[in-house]
């Protein structure tokens, strides 16, 4: 990579994590690309260089936070210095984290895109492209462990995943009022989904 497409891409980067703290704290609708421009120390006409819509930002902020939070995830299990059950529990505290700190605006707009009613379904694609190797690579640390139950299939923890995902993400899925109740639960649901999991 030349240092001008070294820069390009260090100048994307900048915007996309600008968009992301305005969009975190403020929401969707009360962030304007001026908002963001002036965040990422960049001008509008650049930011539309990298990006052709402020839709098509804030797409691009949830679709690397769900690559980017697999990836998190990953690594966690990737660690061999600590057991399943403190993955585990890392991960649900990093669950809830990510939650606490979404406003309910662009909680909205998430739940939207997920929904494919923002006029695209990439996120959607990408979200069910990663689940099953990472939740199958979860699941048989966790047998290997003696922790999650051999009574629980891959694919019965599969449907689990997707009643618990779905119920708020499909396309005729939940108003947005009933998807805010849902966040402010966030903690409990966590518990439940991951000692669900564990089967025991």
């Amino acid at each position: 990579m030349n240092g001008n497409d070294k820069r390009k891409k260090l100048k994307k980067q900048d915007i996309l994590d600008a968009a992301t703290a305005c969009f975190m704290e403020n929401g969707y609708k009360k962030t304007s690309v001026a908002d963001i421009a002036k965040a990422a120390k960049s001008s509008q006409v650049t930011l539309y260089k990298y990006y052709e819509s402020k839709v098509d930002l804030a797409r691009a902020v949830v679709m690397e936070m769900v690559v980017g939070g697999y990836a998190q995830y990953d690594k966690q299990l990737d660690d061999s210095s600590k057991s399943f059950m403190d993955k585990m529990q890392d991960m649900m505290v990093d669950s809830v984290d990510i939650s606490d700190n979404i406003s309910n605006d662009f909680f909205k707009f998430m739940v939207d895109e997920f929904q494919g009613r923002n006029g695209d379904t990439k996120v959607m694609h990408k979200y069910n492209n990663l689940k099953f190797g990472f939740w199958k690579k979860l699941l048989d640390q966790g047998r290997a462990e003696n922790v999650v139950s051999k009574d629980i299939s891959d694919s019965g923890a599969m449907i689990y995943l997707d009643m618990y995902v779905d119920y708020v993400m499909r396309p005729d899925g939940v108003a947005f009022e009933k998807a805010v109740e849902m966040k402010k639960h966030e903690k409990e649901l966590v518990h439940l989904f991951f000692y669900g999991i564990i089967g025991k």
